[in-house]
């Protein structure tokens, strides 16, 4: 079937949503991602500020990651039940409740109190701006408006350290909450105007049960828990890495937080890179191939920053160089995983969101609270561990290949 009939099929144009659409769905999906990077590189700041100890401060990112993961399964079936519009607007409203409290907090437990509350308004913002996608592409085409939604979503997620940290040197740790309340301020008088509902009207009844059959049934589907692992495991190897390495930079090495911004770019770079090449590609077998390579990729990229480090080369560009591909290496495979993950409900795109964003953000919760207990004054153990979740990430791979050629044939065009 050629991309035209599939288009003809589906009852969609190639063309998508609106341009305005488009860059409104990325804003509100970038709010999570660019609410911790902004805060990372503060990091250190937020713990002398309070002396409070490296494990502690951790709880400012792994607390959001953890209430985010929770909210992202409730998120998804509430706005198939009740519609996209009215979750989002309810979202990013309780963002900015979270967001006033986190600019007064006068504690560190305030702080994390906060991020509880805009970690649960960033739920509801990540997963209806997918499954918004997932409403407009139900066939392979959603890989590809994953990938440019990133790549609009990259503008803020790249530059977000740099910013962050830039803040908490000239202004304090305070600032980049204040800027957090502003953005999402914009983003809401936005959405009020100009945000459609797009939910799919089901034949059947919509209630709550229903909803959580179909959570129940998406979850019976071993193919999906495949990506949903794979996924959560390149996400953790992210998260895990970047927010211990503001701690290496300031510790072992006496650098400003300006400087791991500067790094940062560098990963936001790569990432932007492969989800620009997903961008291009056209059919199911080209995603797959492409991801596939992106998987290795990662793991050659991890192991080779771990031996440089074990070798004895500890100056930051021996692990933050490896990081630049490994993270170009994310941006190819990511973009397919998820996309996989929701065509696996159809119909349902808000519950895969919901169930796919909670793997995501569970692993990345465990890995940032994990790594504020190992050692900040060598890179040898967050490398170590990125390398082991590599290769659990190949692993994941080839048993979700196995279990998808042993379900029923897709509709889907195998061909570009």
């Amino acid at each position: 079937m050629t991309a035209t009939q599939d288009d003809a099929a589906t009852g969609e144009t190639a063309a998508g949503p609106p341009r305005g659409l488009f860059t409104l769905l990325a804003a509100c999906s970038a709010l999570g991602p660019v609410s911790t990077l902004l805060l990372i590189a503060a990091l250190p700041s937020i713990r002398d500020e309070f002396g409070a100890s490296t494990a502690a401060t951790q709880a400012v990112s792994s607390v959001f990651l953890f209430t985010f993961a929770a909210g992202i399964p409730l998120a998804g079936p509430l706005s198939d039940r009740y519609g996209r519009r009215p979750l989002l607007l309810g979202g990013l409203g309780v963002f900015i409740i979270g967001s006033v409290l986190a600019y007064f907090a006068p504690t560190l437990e305030l702080v994390v109190v906060a991020r509880i509350i805009q970690a649960a308004g960033c739920a509801a913002t990540t997963t209806v701006s997918r499954a918004v996608l997932g409403d407009i592409y139900p066939d392979w085409r959603l890989a590809r408006a994953l990938a440019n939604l990133t790549l609009i979503m990259m503008i803020g997620t790249s530059l977000s350290p740099y910013v962050g940290g830039l803040l908490a040197e000239r202004a304090g740790w305070h600032a980049p909450f204040l800027l957090l309340l502003t953005l999402s301020g914009m983003i809401g008088l936005v959405a009020l105007r100009a945000l459609p509902e797009t939910r799919v009207a089901h034949s059947g009844s919509m209630s709550l049960a229903a909803v959580g059959r179909a959570s129940v049934d998406v979850l019976r589907n071993r193919a999906f828990v495949g990506c949903a692992v794979d996924a959560g495991m390149m996400y953790a190897l992210y998260l895990g890495f970047i927010t211990v390495a503001p701690y290496l930079l300031a510790d072992m090495l006496g650098r400003p937080a300006t400087d791991f911004g500067l790094y940062i770019m560098l990963l936001s770079l790569g990432y932007f890179m492969g989800n620009l090449y997903v961008s291009r590609l056209r059919g199911h077998a080209a995603l797959e191939r492409v991801a596939r390579f992106g998987i290795w990729l990662q793991a050659v990229s991890a192991c080779a920053a771990f031996g440089f480090v074990l070798a004895g080369l500890t100056d930051p560009i021996w692990w933050f160089g490896p990081m630049l591909p490994l993270a170009f290496a994310q941006g190819l495979a990511l973009p397919h995983v998820t996309a996989t993950a929701v065509r696996l409900a159809p119909g349902y795109a808000g519950v895969a969101s919901g169930m796919i964003g909670f793997a995501q953000q569970t692993c990345a919760a465990l890995a940032v609270q994990a790594m504020g207990f190992v050692p900040t004054d060598t890179p040898l153990p967050v490398l170590g561990f990125c390398a082991t979740l590599s290769l659990v990430s190949i692993g994941a791979m080839m048993l979700l290949e196995r279990m998808i050629r042993q379900q029923p044939a897709s509709r889907e065009d195998p061909s570009p």
